[in-house]
């Protein structure tokens, strides 16, 4: 009798273990999977920051040599200020995409704070 119930109460420990590893598993696989988003996600916002910041390069490089040309000679270069501007105006666009996407995307690791949160109820 004492070797069923010993055998028992090992059965319900290894059961516990096992379960205990099982939800372990699945909340490190959970994070693994939104670590990988998480790094997606910064790489592609500063992909879109390496974008805007060259626009507004290329915009503040336009409308240095419109000036310098307009200065120079006081004709007609309203094409090449008007590059100046559209440049501009797409670093604005793509800074307002990033800071929108920062601000109102998901916090990170979520989903692994929601099961956490689960667990203990």
């Amino acid at each position: 009798m004492a070797d069923q119930e010993s055998g028992g109460w090992l059965d319900a420990l290894r059961r516990l273990r096992n379960s205990a590893l099982g939800l372990a598993r699945t909340r490190v696989e959970i994070f693994a999977i939104e670590l990988q988003e998480e790094k997606l996600r910064t790489i592609n916002l500063f992909a879109w920051i390496g974008a805007a910041l060259t626009l507004g390069m290329a915009g503040l490089l336009a409308l240095i040599g419109t000036l310098a040309l307009y200065l120079w000679q006081v004709a007609g270069y309203a094409g090449l200020s008007g590059l100046a501007v559209i440049l501009l105006a797409g670093s604005v666009v793509i800074f307002w995409r990033v800071r929108r996407e920062i601000l109102e995307g998901p916090p990170p690791f979520s989903a692994t704070v929601a099961e956490f949160q689960k667990d203990l109820e």
